[in-house]
């Protein structure tokens, strides 16, 4: 059953030898539709007549790899790019050779995991291994960094990436090491934890705090009790297009005294920075852009973070 699946996956899934991630991520929806409907007939499974999507596409995909405990690459899982017309009814075809029809519930549902797991397993295997890119050539700092968090986002790994980018953004400005501590790690579990890190970093009187996502009561107590030091200036950093959000939640939060938070982006942070180091010039911007990568992948993911959020700079 595994080498048939292989040999599918080597016949209908590569492009230029690599596996493409919306196909082995259709394939794992196709089959774990099986588990509401077992028909192996391929239009059975399809939204409409004609169609390249299954019905309720997105759906069964989130529930494979939740099942695997897989962040999709692919954000609506192949629906639109997986080629499901040409291996969708071979690989119902391996179904059915298992003796699938046959089989009780509990069977069936060991046969469909057991045949999404190569699927998954190539799935694991990019999003650990495989690096993201930084293309450089005729884009601003910012628009490179911009695409790198939507790469780590891809992987479920944005905060991570960002909060790595913000450290090697300090390091390679001020010219010094920052303790080295994990993403999310360290910050205050209660007020009488002495040792916690106010934020994700601490740097003099200021405290810098990396929120990608909405606003939300954990951030939001955090800036509120760092400026319980009248010294403490807070920087909330977050994505580029949540920074209005942000800004207004934070000017309606009762304890916040706006003048001194300054609430920006990361793509912002970071790519300003590179850009006056290198002067504003092409050369100079390309030249510290792959000093900071460097100082990001040699600090801080060879200490604390996995492959598949390495920087190639490309």
């Amino acid at each position: 059953m595994s080498d048939a699946i292989d040999d599918l996956i080597a016949r209908f899934m590569l492009q230029s030898n690599r596996p493409v991630p919306a196909r082995l991520q259709a394939a794992m929806a196709l089959l774990e539709r099986l588990f509401d409907d077992p028909t192996l007939e391929l239009g059975a499974h399809l939204a409409a007549k004609g169609s390249s999507g299954l019905a309720s596409h997105e759906t069964f995909g989130k529930k494979a790899h939740a099942h695997f405990d897989l962040a999709p690459i692919n954000k609506i899982h192949g629906r639109r790019s997986s080629n499901l017309g040409e291996w969708g009814a071979p690989l119902l075809e391996i179904v059915r050779a298992t003796n699938f029809e046959t089989m009780n519930s509990r069977e069936r549902e060991n046969c469909i995991r057991s045949l999404q797991q190569p699927f998954a397993a190539r799935l694991r295997a990019i999003l650990e291994q495989e690096p993201l890119v930084a293309r450089i050539s005729g884009r601003s700092a910012v628009a490179v960094v911009k695409d790198v968090i939507k790469q780590a986002d891809e992987k479920g790994k944005a905060g991570e990436v960002a909060q790595y980018l913000v450290a090697a953004k300090l390091e390679l400005r001020f010219g010094r090491k920052l303790p080295l501590a994990p993403a999310n790690k360290g910050d205050r579990k209660s007020r009488n934890d002495p040792n916690a890190r106010l934020g994700d970093f601490e740097i003099d009187n200021t405290v810098i705090e990396i929120a990608l996502g909405l606003p939300d009561e954990k951030h939001l107590t955090q800036v509120c009790e760092s400026l319980e030091d009248s010294e403490k200036e807070i920087w909330l950093i977050t994505r580029m297009d949540r920074v209005g959000t942000w800004s207004k939640e934070l000017e309606y939060t009762e304890g916040v005294d706006v003048r001194r938070v300054v609430t920006t982006s990361v793509e912002a942070f970071v790519g300003q920075n590179v850009s006056e180091l290198g002067e504003f010039t092409t050369k100079g911007k390309a030249k510290q852009l792959r000093a900071l990568f460097a100082l990001y992948n040699e600090r801080w993911v060879s200490n604390l973070g996995t492959p598949g959020i390495r920087v190639d700079v490309r």
